[in-house]
């Protein structure tokens, strides 16, 4: 397919959807029990008024209004990236005719949501590789107000902003317009390959990064048209999207689009847990082979296949030679030097952006005790029940280093001891697995930035799940901040009595607060420090079963002195 049939397809697509949107209203809302949250097809009034029309570089499009808020979806921020472009550098979107009816979320990009994942997020009913679409809330009326960019986690590999999790109209009635962007997951954003030479810009590797990037752009010379500032955007991510959110910040040819950074538990995958640049090409090569044909030719690959072939790929052993892509992250962004350029737990932060850094207290316990009461089943594997097993599992992630794995177990049992804590081995397991994974790294970064005189404030989310959930999973912050905590989907896990809702509420005007002033304050008026090691700077959100924000210092901490060694920092 030719790129001007593709323009022309595009353009068909956004007509189509508009037109039928009332109908897909259903399939379009991807969400658990047939939530909705305003802002989707299901309960927003349609209406005429020229006054919610936005002109933009896609063409203008005709919003929709619901308490205060009007909203805009699936506007395409980019073309899509397929045929051609699979594999490419996003191109400049094709504006379309006419004014459309930005009714409907855009596609999900190709995903299977499975396992612990499903514990947040459910799988989405509209995916395509056609996938490059961003969503705006903005307050009725509103005049260079702060932005929010939101970029979803999902371990590289799914998430989309079409879920009503993700919806923006209450963060937005707090003064802000809020933006969330799908971008290409898995196979489609990761795989790379010297024969995918991007001519515009000579990249081969990391299309997800650059899809976000696209879209910062997009935002940057568009925004004004929905009342933002251009001049004043925070990017938000989580997990993966934080990772992203930290590289984008750290490559000066992206940093321009953004003002501030707020990392939610942004994770550190590099090799030889991910996969190095020469591997990530015999990955390819690899992929390629099994499905007869070369890594150019993986562009004429129906989606779909390609999708499968990767997944079962990356769930095999990879053969002899490799000597990187050790986890289930082997497929994550490539350290090419170009995109992404290293370690962003290595490398100095830009002393003029803001960043709040924040973690959840076990986050582990995604990967190894994830209960789900919907189905009255664990969706984690069995943590290791002994001491010796804990070790053996520990030393195989360490690359067969007993004495290493030995040395942080002793720390963590002695640190447990220190705080009355229990040391049963998969207690112990679940916190070393999530600190080794996530939390050690972007703590001992947030010192680092602390003492370099980078303005850095960090936090600790510390509301536990509804029991018989146990403690405070990866992600179980995400609905409180867009304050969807309660929808059918999440609110038998977190629960939805007041103090989630005092909580949802302070952790959400933090956030905005942040965005929008150079003295942000939290959620309880009182001003929101910088962090300062060693002192109460720290953020330490709904303790226990509490909604209450307060300072003090970051739990659990003593155990992480054991990484720098063990890691090499």
């Amino acid at each position: 397919m030719q790129i001007d049939a593709l323009r022309a397809a595009a353009t068909r697509r956004r007509f189509l959807l508009s037109s039928a949107a009332l109908a897909a209203a259903p399939l379009v809302g991807c969400g658990g029990g047939g939530d909705s949250v305003g802002g989707g097809i299901g309960d927003i009034g349609v209406g005429g008024d020229d006054n919610l029309v936005a002109a933009t570089a896609s063409g203008s499009f005709r919003g929709r209004q619901q308490d205060g808020v009007t909203s805009w979806l699936g506007i395409s921020y980019a073309q899509p990236p397929v045929g051609p472009l699979r594999f490419q550098t996003p191109r400049p979107v094709q504006p379309a005719t006419g004014i459309v009816d930005a009714a409907a979320f855009g596609a999900a990009s190709l995903q299977t949501v499975g396992g612990m994942v499903s514990w947040i997020y459910p799988s989405p009913d509209l995916q395509s590789e056609d996938c490059l679409t961003l969503n705006v809330w903005s307050p009725s009326g509103a005049q260079r107000l702060p932005v929010i960019v939101w970029f979803h986690g999902g371990g590289f590999r799914t998430g989309a902003t079409g879920m009503p999790l993700m919806n923006g109209k209450l963060l937005a009635q707090r003064g802000v317009v809020v933006v969330t962007a799908n971008y290409r997951l898995g196979a489609l954003g990761l795989l790379s390959h010297p024969d995918f030479v991007d001519a515009s810009n000579g990249s081969t590797a990391n299309w997800q990064l650059q899809d976000m990037d696209a879209a910062l752009r997009w935002v940057r010379d568009n925004i004004a048209a929905f009342g933002g500032d251009p001049g004043r955007v925070c990017v938000v991510g989580q997990s993966g999207g934080a990772m992203h959110t930290a590289m984008l910040a750290q490559n000066p040819a992206y940093r321009s689009t953004f003002h501030k950074a707020v990392l939610l538990s942004p994770p550190n995958v590099t090799p030889p847990a991910s996969l190095t640049v020469s591997d990530a090409a015999a990955y390819t090569e690899l992929l390629a082979t099994k499905l007869g044909t070369t890594p150019r030719g993986l562009r004429d690959v129906p989606a779909k296949a390609l999708h499968d072939a990767e997944l079962a790929q990356n769930a095999a052993p990879l053969p002899a030679g490799f000597t990187s892509g050790a986890s289930p992250y082997k497929l994550a962004p490539v350290a090419d030097g170009k995109t992404y350029l290293g370690d962003w737990t290595r490398r100095d932060w830009p002393s003029d952006l803001p960043v709040v850094i924040d973690y959840t207290l076990d986050e582990g316990a995604f990967w190894w005790d994830l209960y789900d009461p919907a189905t009255n089943t664990m969706l984690t594997p069995t943590p290791p029940a002994t001491l010796p097993a804990l070790g053996a599992a520990l030393a195989a992630q360490l690359g067969g280093r007993t004495d290493a794995a030995n040395t942080v177990i002793d720390v963590y049992v002695q640190a447990a001891v220190a705080e009355e804590r229990p040391t049963t081995p998969s207690l112990l397991w679940m916190d070393i697995f999530g600190d080794q994974l996530l939390r050690n790294f972007g703590t001992r970064y947030a010192a680092r930035l602390s003492t370099a005189g980078v303005p850095v404030r960090f936090g600790t989310y510390m509301h536990a799940v509804k029991a018989p959930g146990r403690g405070v999973p990866h992600c179980a912050e995400v609905p409180m901040l867009f304050g969807t905590y309660g929808l059918n989907y999440h609110r038998d896990k977190l629960g939805a009595a007041p103090q989630e809702a005092q909580l949802s509420n302070q952790f959400m005007a933090a956030m905005v607060s942040f965005a929008s002033e150079a003295q942000p304050r939290l959620g309880t008026g009182e001003a929101w420090p910088l962090y300062r090691p060693g002192t109460a700077t720290a953020v330490r959100w709904g303790e226990g079963a509490t909604g209450d924000t307060v300072l003090g210092a970051v739990p659990k901490l003593n155990q992480l002195t054991v990484w720098d060694a063990v890691l090499g920092y």
